[in-house]
């Protein structure tokens, strides 16, 4: 779950990991022009983008609530519960695409390897975890991979530059999702491919309410308005996690609209 604080209104609007993984979707369906590569194989691609957070699904439809009683979003929630739960977007994903799977499993294990090398050094029960976590994603990994290059349709981009473009598309998509529905100030930067196989770094850096600019700009056209939904409540504090499961229950979704801006396009035009 993401919390977004809106400025313009009281409370807070969580939004699903599904919801930010469509907007990261949205993202990726007009990534690519003649400076940054496009998904390619473009369907797998794709499908990795929109299910790569397939498993929260259930823990989302009824979330618990930290010690003050406040929303538990994704990134403070227990480790075992955590990986199991990517675990689970990976096995949707696959079910859809190995290769889709593939890059899902890669983004994981590259996420909670990042997640490791941030423990306090005490905390060797979450170290041992991950360790385990990621051991299991490259055995997983190297199996596709072994099946995938006697695919002529996904041989080309199982390695090298190829495949690590794909990963730079998921891993961009789904930053810049996330930093929008949670509400995260910027500016921030991801990293993309070129058709050289550059390593390229983008700016997004906000510009207005809900806008923000991308340079270099790594889309179709000039500009990009992305959507999530969300669930409006008036608290961000409840008395335990069975009051969270009744405000759910009855709350109003509501649907928030971002717009995305080359470094030439002006701030507040609507395409």
């Amino acid at each position: 779950m993401l919390i977004f604080d809106h400025p313009s209104r009281p409370g807070v609007i969580l939004v699903p990991q599904v919801s930010h993984a469509w907007l990261a979707w949205q993202i990726a369906l007009h990534w690519g022009n003649r400076r940054f590569l496009r998904p390619a194989p473009r369907a797998e691609t794709l499908a990795a983008v929109l299910l790569h957070d397939a498993g929260w699904t259930e823990h989302d439809q009824d979330p618990p609530v930290d010690a003050r009683g406040c929303v538990r979003a994704f990134d403070s929630m227990p480790m075992q519960a955590h990986l199991a739960i990517w675990r689970r977007s990976i096995d949707v994903a696959a079910q859809f695409s190995r290769y889709a799977g593939l890059l899902v499993a890669a983004h994981h294990r590259l996420l909670a390897a990042r997640k490791g090398a941030a423990l306090p050094e005490n905390d060797e029960a979450s170290r041992g975890q991950i360790a385990t976590f990621v051991a299991s994603l490259r055995k997983m990994e190297s199996g596709w991979i072994k099946v995938l290059r006697s695919d002529p349709r996904t041989a080309p981009s199982t390695a090298g530059s190829a495949r690590r473009a794909n990963q730079d598309i998921l891993a961009a998509c789904d930053q810049i999702s996330v930093y929008l529905c949670a509400a995260i100030p910027g500016p921030f930067t991801v990293h993309a491919a070129s058709p050289s196989g550059e390593e390229v770094p983008i700016r997004v850096e906000p510009v207005g309410p809900m806008t923000y600019r991308l340079n270099p700009w790594p889309l179709e056209g000039t500009r990009l308005a992305v959507h999530c939904e969300g669930a409006v409540l008036d608290s961000p504090v409840f008395p335990d996690r069975a009051a969270l499961r009744r405000a759910l229950r009855g709350a109003s979704t509501t649907r928030l609209t971002f717009t995305l801006l080359r470094a030439s396009a002006r701030v507040g035009r609507v395409k």
